[in-house]
């Protein structure tokens, strides 16, 4: 029944019709963030690897592709994680499908961006990282924003397999101890960082309160709940080769990540981080709340870059993709 998943089976997004691409434009921002303690680094692969894969970043019309609709045409609405790995298995609590199709991308899905708003906004004080994923994944369906999720085939006790919800207590306290450089990457990021002293200030009250009885974090427990939600989980193979990060704004599109793997021979991989996708959970989030609505984006974006700092050595050079008519904006 739970067969693997192999990419570019007929039926998958290469053979539907082509949709008219947008002009857009990649952009180095910067050769690596400089901060984090993670096992993931850049340094650990053949240079000519590494060219390759610039040159597909910054040089293949293909490195964007749609997000998916589903059979009955609809926009995939859900999102997964920036994880690089292909997947093996997408399935929901009653049903496995047959390929895995293309949707919005950032660390953790909404519920991990949406638990980071929570404690951004101040909203989370008292509450273990458990009940404030708990929350998030509630907030979502009471607003009616769609959400998905990822494990893998090495997870095992408490773990989801998805490092963005498994070391949600790491990036807490990362978020802090790198607070200056994250700060100065979101000030490239995003010309108005109104809030961002508040933002940082409850991330502070989180990680300092007193969590001594509080009972031990699961990230299995927070996937168990977006899998009883009915959500669509993707479990990714192999190991994490990512090399590259790239930050998308072209709305309605995503990083295609197949493409990374493809061309270098499953040598490379890249995380994809759709920030389109994050300003529609902070806007959905707080409808007509234009100031929390930039609290929240603050908030995702911190959570972000704590993400990467735990994951990789702060060493991936991070590529912009945005829409021509948008350069310099």
């Amino acid at each position: 029944m739970e067969k693997p998943v192999p990419e570019g089976l007929p039926g998958d997004n290469e053979t539907r019709e082509p949709l008219a691409r947008p002009s857009f434009n990649v952009t180095r921002i910067s050769e690596g963030f400089a901060f984090g303690h993670g096992n993931i680094s850049a340094q650990e692969e053949d240079p000519e690897i590494l060219a390759l894969v610039d040159d597909t970043i910054h040089n293949s019309p293909d490195i964007l592709v749609p997000v998916d609709k589903t059979d009955d045409g609809q926009k995939l609405e859900d999102d997964g994680c920036s994880d690089g790995r292909k997947a093996t298995l997408v399935f929901t609590a009653k049903e496995v499908f047959k390929r895995s199709l293309n949707r919005a991308k950032v660390f953790g899905g909404a519920v991990a961006m949406t638990a980071a708003t929570l404690i951004g906004l101040g909203k989370a004080h008292g509450k273990s990282l458990n009940m404030v994923f708990e929350k998030a994944k509630d907030t979502l369906v009471e607003k009616g924003i769609n959400f998905g999720g990822h494990t893998d085939e090495h997870a095992h006790g408490e773990d989801s397999g998805c490092g963005a919800i498994d070391r949600a207590p790491e990036a807490m306290v990362a978020s802090l101890k790198y607070e200056g450089p994250i700060r100065g990457v979101i000030s490239v990021l995003e010309d108005d960082t109104t809030g961002l002293d508040e933002v940082f200030a409850n991330f502070r009250r989180y990680v300092s309160s007193d969590t001594s009885t509080q009972p031990a974090y699961s990230g299995r427990k927070v996937m168990d709940g977006i899998v009883a939600a009915g959500k669509v989980v993707k479990k990714l193979g192999g190991e994490h080769r990512e090399r590259r990060i790239i930050l998308n704004k072209v709305r309605d599109h995503t990083v295609n990540q197949k493409l990374i793997r493809l061309v270098t021979g499953e040598r490379a991989q890249v995380f994809a981080v759709d920030i389109w996708r994050l300003e529609d959970i902070a806007i959905k989030s707080y409808p007509d709340q234009p100031a929390i609505q930039r609290k929240a984006l603050l908030s995702e974006l911190v959570y972000t870059l704590a993400v990467a700092a735990v994951l990789t050595k702060g060493d991936l050079p991070v590529d912009m993709i945005q829409e021509s008519s948008k350069q310099g904006v």
